[in-house]
């Protein structure tokens, strides 16, 4: 039943056929488009009219421009404050201070070999400690890394633009 009344709109869309306007379409056309044309001309004309008629009286001063401009500059000479305050760098050290002191004392690293130095004995405690670490916070530390970088050359910036 389906397939049937396809055919039939089938047969019916290749029997029709597209329109063809008459002898004066694009004429008529033509002149409907100038028209218009003319219609949107004249409303113009009376609009700039209308502008005409009611221009400002007063204009502004000639020390306007300069006035505007001082005061601008006046108020533009805020202090800079660091996008990241202090107290958030605090944090930051502390949260890296708690990282670096959770894996030294609380991850058991595997076998240590005693060494000469204290500098050796600190870096071979990490040698099993940091394969313990979550991956959530080396790339903590690298998206604050980022965005110190990033205030650091914003501050640089603001201070040779202003």
């Amino acid at each position: 039943m389906e397939d049937e009344k396809d055919d039939r709109f089938r047969k019916l869309i290749k029997r029709a056929e597209p329109d063809k306007p008459g002898a004066d379409f694009t004429n008529a056309i033509m002149k409907l488009v100038q028209a218009e044309s003319e219609l949107d001309s004249a409303k113009e004309a009376a609009l700039i009219q209308l502008l005409q008629s009611h221009t400002l009286v007063e204009k502004p001063s000639a020390n306007f421009s300069r006035r505007v401009m001082n005061q601008v500059m006046a108020s533009s000479s805020k202090p800079l404050e660091p996008i990241i305050s202090t107290r958030v760098w605090y944090m930051v050290a502390a949260s890296l201070l708690f990282i670096i002191l959770f894996c030294i004392l609380l991850i058991p690293s595997g076998p240590t070999q005693h060494t000469s130095s204290g500098l050796d004995s600190f870096l071979s405690s990490f040698e099993g400690t940091l394969d313990a670490l979550p991956i959530s916070y080396p790339l903590t530390i690298f998206a604050m890394s980022v965005l110190m970088v990033t205030d650091y050359v914003l501050r640089q910036n603001r201070r040779v633009s202003v």
